[in-house]
Parts: C-alpha cells; structure tokens; sequence
C-alpha cells in the first residue's frame, strides 16, 4: 500500500507569534449569528473557476496590522465538473493541471507570479499540496483533521487498490476523493472520510458531519503534528455533549489536501472594471453583482468606488478613450495566455472572461486612475497539455475564449451581458455573413448585439464620424478573425501576427484620440482655457491726460498690444500669453521740496527715440525703419534749480514697424538743453514686443564703433513696427521725489 498524501502545513504561517509576520484569511463577517450558519466563513473573492476558488488573505504583523494583501488561489472540495462528457475529467487530469500551472507561473513575470512557500515547489520541480485544514469558529484556531481512532493525521488516500477493496471509486478513474488514516485503513474499524457520501455508499465512507462529530472521541494524547485544540478546550463537553456545537463551530476550510497559489490582491474582476470603466456607477453594480450571489466582487467594486473622470468625458473623444483602455486589457490579457497548441478540454475547464483580474495603480497620478492598470488570468485551466506539434502559437482554445473575451469586453453592458454576446457570436458563425466579414453592418443598428453604442454601460445612439466609425468596425473585424482561428475556420494567426494587429488598432484610435484635442474636463486649479479673438485696435490718442487718468490711458495702450499679440500667437498655431488684468491707477506721490530733483529714466525694450520736434502730434507715424547708428549720449548740462511747480514729460516709445521710414540716425544726437525751471524730472519709458522686465540703459559706445547689423525682418512682431510716443503732461503737484538723505 503506498503512503497517502499528507502535504505541508500552513499551521506555523497561521500562528501570531511575537516578533514576526503572520498569515491570515479575513473572515466575511464579524457577526457571529452569521458566522454560526456558514459553512465557509473566510471572505471568497471568487468561485467562478470549477477547479478552484479565490480567498482574500493578508500578512498582518504581530500587532494585527496588515502589511500586504493576497489572493490566494485554491483548490476546492467539491469540483464543478459534469461527469459525462465528451473529455472526461479525473483527480489525474486536476493534479496534473495544477503542476502545469505551478510550471508556468515560476516563469511568467514578477508583477503576475505568485508567492511560493518553502517547500512547497521541490527540487524535481513537483508542486507539493497542503495538508487538510478545519477551523474552530469559536477559538479562532486552526488545526489538521486527526484521525478519531489513533489521532494521527488523515490523509488523502490515491491508492486504486485499497480504494477497490473498500468498495469505493477509483482515485485515478473518478474525480471523488477520500481521506483516511494510513495506520488505521488495515485494521478492522478503519474508515474512509468525504466532503459527502451518497446513500449508496458502503459503510466505511463518512461524511463531513460524521467525522466532526467523531472528533470527539479523539484523547488528549493525539499528535501534536495536528495542532487539534479540542482536547484541553473548556468547551469541549458543550461542542461534544448532547448539543453538539462542534457540527456549527468546526468546520473545513480545505477538507482534503490542496494546491494554492498566493497572487498580490486585484483590485476588480475583468468584467467588473471594463463596466465601471463603461460608466456604470459602483453601487448600481455592486447590487447586480449581490444579487447574483458574487458577495466578494461586489465588496471589490464598492472599494474601488465610481470611476475617476476620464480624459473627456462626453462626446466622441469619450468613446475613443473607453475603446482605447479596453484594447489595452485585451492587450495584456493575450500577452498572458500559454504558447502552445492543446488539446480541446471540456468546456468548464476552459479560460473565462470572469477569470480575469485587473490591478489598478495608485490613486494619486497624473492620469485618470483607469489608465494605470495591469491585467492578468487566474485559473488552472488553460494550463493544458501541449501539443508539440504548435509550439509558439495560443491554441485554439486559448483563441477562442480570447475571441469571445474581446466581444465581450466591446459589447457587454446593462442590457445585454455576456451570455447574450456569446449567443449572438455562435448565430454568426452558423450563419457567417456573405463575402468579407468586416464590416459589421450592424454596427449603425441600434438594435443589433454588434451596435457602436453598446460599448458604454448604458447604451447610447450618439452617432459617430466616418473616422471612429471605421476605428469600431476594425475593433469588430480584428475580434472575429481571432474567433475564427479558434474555430478553426482561419489560418495563418499566430501569436506574432494578432499582438501587432493589436498593437496597431490601439495605435490608430489613440492617434485618433488626441487629434487635436482639448479635455473636456478643466484642471482641479480653475484655471481657464484662453480663447483666441479678434486683435484689438490700437486706440487714438486724444487730449493729454494727467493724474489717474493718465495710469488709465497707458495701461489701455498696454492691453490693446498684449490683446495683439495673444491674437497674433493663436493665428500661428501656438498657445497665447495669458492677458494680465489693468492694475488699478497708482496713488501719486507725495510732493517733493523745492530744492530736490532727478532724472528718473526706466529702459523696458528697444532703444529710445529721437526727440519730438516742437509741434509734433503725440503719436507720430515714423518712416520705415532704416538702419540705426549707436545712439551717442549727449553732455550732462548743470541742473538748475526747480520751481515748486515744475511739471513732468513722460515719454513712452513703443517699438512697432507699419509706420513710414524713420529719419536717419548717422548723426550723433544733439546737446539736449537745460531743463526749464518749471521742468523737474523727465521720466522715459520704453517698451518693446519679446521684452520684460527692467534692463539698464545701453552703455556709451566710441564715435568709431561699428554700426550693429539691423535686426532680421522676420522679429518677433514684423508686422507690428511703429514707434509711438505719448507725452503726458503731470499736474504742477506731482513728480517730485526727495533726495534720500536731504
């Protein structure tokens, strides 16, 4: 008789002990009505698969906080496999499964492998299960079934011939399983243990209730390689008494041994973020998902809370964006299917759609939180056998359930889910279209399965331009060309050709995506967007203006050349300047004493003029610009005393180029005169396009220096080129500043 398989024990991960990490499996409910009527109270993300089921699971530190959350992949009780079909599947055909998965989940990439425990992958590369493990409601506690004659360990029994010779089902031929203790199955009262026994097993087989109820039998001397606690509990005579608590307080998390895999927790199932990401609201689906007894999920969805605001979030660029974030989950969900061609299993053991996983990044990014996410299958079953006559290339079945995968994740919504999509791709393949099978005609359907506007959750008939319609039709014709391959029905799809066709279709609709785009959506900040209108005239000088009315004209003057250029900048194709508002008119200062003066002059540009002729208008009109000599400066004369009621000129000149030529500059410039007696303090401001800020006034340059080489006629503004001068007249009050020190 050969050993029977024990496994590893999870029991020293599951012990919070001082000074170290432990493992932990959430409870679904801190209620302890609700845990007293379950009969697998840990928190199941998943039971999709009908190999195996996901269970969230943490490592906590010794003080009870978490330090990483885990999915852990296990292998169930009771499988949910039809016994008759035309591939049956048996306990050989499973085990082989999970050691082909244990295989390929040591190669595939770090941010999708899970995590291996000691021991639990041998040096031959053979996935070693874990031993039986029940749990104990009331204490919290976890510990291995002992046998209730002799208290050792039970084991699962994969011996043909002692199976034969109890009348039970052959392990390699069937997919039941037993447990039985190994030092017991040859003596006389030795019996065989099973999740359920039907009412025509032989009387050796027990059930999971017997076997709780024969627990209590099991001394104090049991094995200490169990763990079991019962013996030296205060409430073993109430759990094993007449009302027998021990059947609601105990029971298994994994009643026969089992394979896991422990994978970083997901933040959604598949189809549950490309909803989400199709606009359905988080409780809406969450309830849809309850309702269909998917607890976990829900629980998922309501974490993972509405979907963040897209990059636009009406119109056609929002359809582009969901078509463009679904191609990419198809994208990495292709990328993680096996090589190799294999052999057709039964339908339940295949890859499903409601088998992938999605992790979002961190909330806090720059881009929507959706457009940072990793995707990735977790199951057993599309680790088949492989046929060596394909390597390289998926499999048909791999082909086909990713043919289906892509129309569902376009076409499931509120009103038609998968089973809906599915039933509608098996009427086309019986009834394939004539000629080519793109385009999809019903794509303008409204009423078709195949129509544009199922991409959203809700529907919608929002029509699209030729250009994204197109882009819908090639998502459709790429889809079915894959599900054709799977059928068998198309050659030529290998791995190489179906990743750049994918490749391509995102590239084109994200080209076509941000073609000239602006977000819908504004930043957090407010900021406004600038919209580009008609340039400003220059205004038409008028009277001379003084005081605050003065501040009012050159800040006017200011806002119409800034209004030109921001129009001149939008016209050219690139952002404009922001406009800055007027600043309110300045108080004037207070008056000087009559024995203080100074020449105040602020350089903001080009150089100044040449000095307005006696009778001149305000705002000249200068010739064409012709080439200009160094500007020489002319000797100081002495300053004169100013009157108390001396005024103030203040020249502005302003850099522009429609005017007529301006006059030659050859000539050094003239002496200035002495200032009158009423003149206190000239102020000269210079502004000039392409310049800010305040710049020192150019350095005196020797009468021999060379002429500087005019500016190139393509300048920041050529066709902004006219001088103007504005002379404003200060009140007898203003203008005068005190010397420090005086």
């Amino acid at each position: 008789m050969s050993d029977g398989i024990r496994g590893l024990s999870l029991l020293p991960f599951l012990e919070r002990n001082p000074g170290t990490f432990h493992l932990r499996f959430p409870l679904s409910s801190q209620d302890p009505e609700a845990l007293a009527h379950s009969s697998f109270p840990f928190l199941l993300i998943s039971d999709s698969d009908p190999t195996a089921r996901v269970v969230a699971a943490r490592v906590d530190t010794d003080g009870g906080d978490r330090v990483a959350s885990l999915f852990f992949l296990v292998q169930k009780d009771r499988y949910r496999l039809e016994k008759e079909t035309l591939h049956p599947v048996t306990n050989v055909e499973v085990e082989k499964a999970w050691q082909r998965a244990g295989a390929a989940y040591r190669t595939i990439g770090e941010g999708c492998a899970p995590r291996f425990f000691e021991g639990q992958s041998g040096a031959n590369g053979i996935l070693s299960p874990f031993a039986p493990l029940f749990f104990c409601k009331e204490k919290r506690k976890y510990f291995h079934p002992p046998c209730p004659r002799c208290g050792r360990p039970l084991a699962l029994c994969a011996d043909d011939a002692v199976l034969a010779a109890a009348g039970l089902p052959l392990y390699s031929a069937s997919l039941e399983r037993h447990l039985f203790c190994e030092a017991c199955a040859g003596s006389a009262g030795g019996n065989f243990y099973a999740v359920e026994a039907g009412s025509g097993s032989p009387a050796v087989l027990r059930d999971r209730i017997s076997l709780v109820r024969e627990f209590g039998r099991v001394g104090g001397g049991s094995s200490c390689e169990t763990g079991f606690p019962c013996p030296a509990c205060p409430e073993r005579e109430e759990c094993f008494g007449p009302s027998l608590k021990a059947l609601a307080r105990i029971v298994p998390f994994s009643f026969y041994p089992f394979h896991a895999f422990a994978f970083d927790a997901m933040s959604l199932c598949g189809p549950d973020f490309l909803a989400l990401l199709s606009g359905a609201g988080a409780e809406t689906l969450a309830k849809r998902l309850e309702s269909a007894g998917e607890r976990g999920r829900a629980a998922l969805v309501r974490a993972a809370g509405d979907a963040s605001p897209l990059l636009f979030e009406r119109g056609e660029r929002r359809f582009l964006e969901i078509l463009y974030l679904k191609l990419s989950l198809l994208g990495e969900l292709f990328d993680s299917l096996p090589s190799g061609e294999r052999p057709a299993g039964p339908p339940e053991f295949r890859p499903s759609v409601d088998r992938a996983w999605v992790a979002l990044g961190a909330a806090r990014n720059l881009l929507p939180r959706y457009w940072n996410f990793r995707a990735t299958v977790l199951d057993i079953g599309r680790y088949g056998e492989e046929d060596a006559s394909g390597p390289g290339v998926p499999g048909r079945d791999d082909l086909s359930f990713f043919g289906v995968a892509w129309f569902e994740a376009l076409l499931a919504n509120a009103k038609q889910d998968g089973v809906a999509v599915r039933r509608a791709l098996s009427d086309r393949l019986r009834h394939p279209p004539q000629g080519e099978a793109s385009p999809f005609h019903g794509a303008l359907d409204p009423g078709s399965p195949f129509f544009q506007g199922n991409i959203f959750f809700e529907p919608e008939a929002a029509s699209l331009s030729e250009g994204t319609a197109e882009l819908w039709n090639g998502a459709l014709a790429a889809g079915w060309s894959i599900l054709l391959a799977g059928a068998g029905k198309e050659t030529g799809k290998g791995r190489e050709s179906i990743t750049s066709e994918i490749r391509s279709l995102r590239a084109r609709v994200r080209e076509r995506l941000f073609e000239d785009a602006t977000p819908a959506a504004l930043p957090a900040s407010g900021a406004q967007e600038r919209k580009a209108g008609p340039a400003a005239q220059p205004r038409m000088p008028g009277a001379p203006e003084t005081g605050d009315d003065a501040d009012a004209a050159i800040a006017g003057i200011l806002d119409a050349i800034l209004r030109k250029w921001s129009a001149d900048a939008s016209a050219a194709g690139a952002p404009p300047p922001r406009q800055p508002k007027a600043s309110p008119p300045r108080q004037r200062p207070a008056p000087p004493a009559g024995d203080d003066f100074m020449v105040k002059t602020v350089v903001l540009g080009a150089q100044s003029g040449p000095p307005r002729a006696a009778g001149a208008p305000l705002i000249a009109s200068d010739p064409a610009p012709a080439p200009r000599e160094p500007a020489m400066r002319p000797p100081a004369a002495p300053a004169p005393t100013a009157a108390p009621d001396d005024t103030m000129e203040k020249t502005m000149i302003l850099r522009s180029g429609n005017g007529t030529p301006a006059p030659s500059r050859t000539a050094a410039l003239p002496t200035a005169p002495p200032p009158a007696a009423d003149d206190f303090l000239d102020r000269t401001v210079i502004l000039g396009p392409g310049k800010s800020g305040v710049v020192p006034p150019a350095p005196e340059k020797a009468k021999d220096a060379k002429e500087p080489e005019p500016p190139p006629a393509g300048g920041p503004d050529a066709g902004f080129d006219l001088e103007k001068t504005v002379i404003i007249k200060a009140p007898p009050d203003a203008g005068k500043i005190r010397r420090h020190g005086r």
